[in-house]
Protein backbone atom coordinates (compact mmCIF):
# COMPACT_ATOMS: atom_id res chain seq x y z
CA UNK A 1 0.00 0.00 0.00
CA UNK A 2 1.18 3.37 -1.03
CA UNK A 3 0.59 6.04 1.67
CA UNK A 4 0.78 9.93 1.25
CA UNK A 5 0.91 12.07 4.56
CA UNK A 6 -1.45 14.65 5.26
CA UNK A 7 -1.38 17.45 8.16
CA UNK A 8 -4.29 16.37 10.52
CA UNK A 9 -5.89 18.89 13.21
CA UNK A 10 -7.65 16.37 15.29
CA UNK A 11 -4.87 14.29 16.88
CA UNK A 12 -4.48 11.88 19.83
CA UNK A 13 -1.94 11.52 22.17
CA UNK A 14 0.06 8.68 20.70
CA UNK A 15 0.32 11.25 17.36
CA UNK A 16 2.01 14.02 18.87
CA UNK A 17 4.37 11.77 21.29
CA UNK A 18 5.29 10.05 17.66
CA UNK A 19 6.25 13.77 16.06
CA UNK A 20 7.92 14.82 19.74
CA UNK A 21 5.40 17.61 19.83
CA UNK A 22 3.17 17.56 22.38
CA UNK A 23 -0.62 20.06 23.03
CA UNK A 24 0.16 21.11 19.54
CA UNK A 25 -3.34 19.83 18.32
CA UNK A 26 -1.77 19.00 15.09
CA UNK A 27 -0.51 15.96 13.99
CA UNK A 28 0.44 14.12 10.66
CA UNK A 29 -1.28 11.01 9.17
CA UNK A 30 -0.80 8.27 6.43
CA UNK A 31 -3.29 7.68 4.31
CA UNK A 32 -3.78 5.07 1.08
CA UNK A 33 -2.91 7.07 -2.15
CA UNK A 34 -5.49 4.91 -3.63
CA UNK A 35 -8.18 5.91 -1.53
CA UNK A 36 -7.15 9.55 -1.86
CA UNK A 37 -7.23 8.87 -6.07
CA UNK A 38 -10.63 7.54 -6.11
CA UNK A 39 -12.15 9.85 -3.78
CA UNK A 40 -10.68 13.09 -6.44
CA UNK A 41 -12.19 10.84 -9.51
CA UNK A 42 -15.39 11.16 -7.87
CA UNK A 43 -15.65 14.82 -6.88
CA UNK A 44 -13.91 15.67 -10.35
CA UNK A 45 -16.82 13.52 -12.23
CA UNK A 46 -19.65 15.09 -10.35
CA UNK A 47 -17.95 18.81 -10.75
CA UNK A 48 -18.00 18.21 -14.13
CA UNK A 49 -21.81 16.79 -14.21
CA UNK A 50 -23.07 19.89 -12.44
CA UNK A 51 -20.90 22.41 -14.90
CA UNK A 52 -22.06 20.70 -17.77
CA UNK A 53 -24.99 22.97 -18.50
CA UNK A 54 -22.66 26.12 -18.02
CA UNK A 55 -19.86 25.54 -20.49
CA UNK A 56 -21.13 28.92 -22.32
CA UNK A 57 -23.32 31.86 -20.93
CA UNK A 58 -23.88 34.18 -23.61
CA UNK A 59 -21.08 35.07 -25.62
CA UNK A 60 -19.02 34.06 -22.85
CA UNK A 61 -17.29 30.43 -22.71
CA UNK A 62 -15.80 28.93 -19.58
CA UNK A 63 -12.48 29.07 -19.39
CA UNK A 64 -12.00 27.82 -15.48
CA UNK A 65 -12.60 26.38 -12.86
CA UNK A 66 -11.37 26.83 -9.06
CA UNK A 67 -12.92 24.68 -6.00
CA UNK A 68 -11.50 24.76 -2.65
CA UNK A 69 -11.68 21.04 -0.92
CA UNK A 70 -10.37 19.32 2.25
CA UNK A 71 -8.53 15.84 2.76
CA UNK A 72 -9.79 14.21 5.48
CA UNK A 73 -7.52 11.61 7.25
CA UNK A 74 -9.29 8.87 5.68
CA UNK A 75 -8.42 9.89 2.11
CA UNK A 76 -12.12 11.27 1.48
CA UNK A 77 -12.33 15.06 -0.36
CA UNK A 78 -14.89 18.09 0.78
CA UNK A 79 -15.96 20.81 -1.16
CA UNK A 80 -15.15 24.18 1.57
CA UNK A 81 -17.80 26.28 2.24
CA UNK A 82 -18.51 28.55 4.01
CA UNK A 83 -18.73 28.28 8.20
CA UNK A 84 -20.44 30.63 10.61
CA UNK A 85 -18.07 33.60 11.85
CA UNK A 86 -15.37 31.14 10.40
CA UNK A 87 -13.58 29.87 7.17
CA UNK A 88 -14.55 30.69 3.83
CA UNK A 89 -14.17 28.36 0.23
CA UNK A 90 -15.49 28.86 -2.99
CA UNK A 91 -16.15 28.36 -6.55
CA UNK A 92 -14.26 30.35 -9.24
CA UNK A 93 -15.56 30.39 -12.45
CA UNK A 94 -13.79 31.97 -15.29
CA UNK A 95 -15.14 33.09 -18.53
CA UNK A 96 -13.60 34.51 -22.23
CA UNK A 97 -15.33 36.13 -24.78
Amino acid sequence: METIQVVSADSNENDQKILGILDSGISIREIDVNVLRSSISKLSNKISEILQDIKTVGDFRLKEVKISVEVNTEGGVVLVGSLKGGAKGAITLKFTV
